[in-house]
């Protein structure tokens, strides 16, 4: 009987003291009321409407005849990987090259990051070849580094950035790597693999990790906390979705439907189809 009541007492004092010491944590560590803060307001966020494509006017065009296209919506993971054909539209920005899509952006918020902060946005890790990735993946084995043709290093796309004396996870105890994690995707990028996550992405969090996807998709990902593979689970094929003044489809085969009077751009997928991201004109 004793005992039991000793249990009592100390249960709920533990359970206090747990609470005290994560309020604690949230109030003195900037990085980890940043990441509570971020889940907490995103969740549950912007999503995209289907609309009925029977209503729409769209015309059937040979997707050959689209002049706009980027490689920014491929889907590139352990289950989707680049076969040994891909080769990435690489551009440049300071000496870093990385894939031509994200160049301009990438500059905007590299100079947004400085006129804020006084802080330069360094790249730690962009474009890799596969043979380089299969050296990563030699020296670090598979529990760190992805096999040849899983890694989004081998697009491009992918850039790890850090800022003078944070890198890593601590990127995020500097005022320079929050604002880069809560604004990136105003600017085209979204965090790859974001906090409670990695049941979807199999990679644990990593806010240094930038992954180039382009408007409004970055938009919609971030302020939806949801993963690549979760949006593009939300996104069925032969369907087209409305998003501000953005109609977004999903197709394969040859030739594709498109709204008129838009401004389209291309995106192979990965996946075996494509996506089309289309600006409505006059909206």
């Amino acid at each position: 009987m004793k005992i039991k009541n000793i249990c009592r007492r100390i249960i709920p004092a533990a359970a206090v003291g747990a609470l005290i010491f994560t309020v604690a944590l949230l109030i003195i560590r900037p990085d980890f009321r940043f990441m509570a803060q971020t889940v907490l307001e995103r969740i549950g966020g912007e999503t995209v409407t289907e609309i009925d494509g029977d209503k729409l006017e769209v015309e059937r065009i040979d997707i050959k005849d689209i002049e706009n296209k980027s490689q920014s919506l491929m889907l590139v993971n352990g289950d989707h990987r680049l076969d040994g054909s891909f080769y990435p539209e690489l551009g440049e920005y300071n000496g870093v090259t990385m894939n031509s899509a994200a160049v301009e952006d990438f500059g905007r918020l590299c100079a947004d990051v400085k006129e804020k902060y006084g802080e330069s946005l360094y790249v730690m890790s962009s474009y890799r070849t596969a043979e380089e990735q299969s050296e990563i993946l030699d020296e670090q084995g598979s529990d760190t580094a992805q096999y040849v043709g899983a890694s989004e290093h081998q697009t491009g796309l992918a850039l790890d950035v850090y800022v003078q004396n944070y890198s890593g996870r601590a990127f995020l105890k500097s005022e320079a790597g929050r604002y880069v994690n809560e604004h990136c995707s105003d600017y085209g990028f979204i965090i790859r693999y974001p906090l409670l996550k990695s049941s979807v992405t199999k990679i644990d969090y990593e806010p240094w990790h930038l992954r180039y996807v382009g408007q409004p998709h970055a938009e919609l990902i971030s302020k939806g906390y949801v993963t690549l593979e979760e949006y593009y689970g939300a996104l069925e094929y032969g369907k087209f979705y409305r998003y501000k003044n953005y109609i977004i489809s999903r197709q394969k085969g040859e030739t594709a439907s498109v709204p008129a009077d838009c401004t389209v751009e291309l995106s192979c997928d990965n996946c075996g189809g494509y996506i089309l991201t289309c600006e409505m004109q006059g909206e």
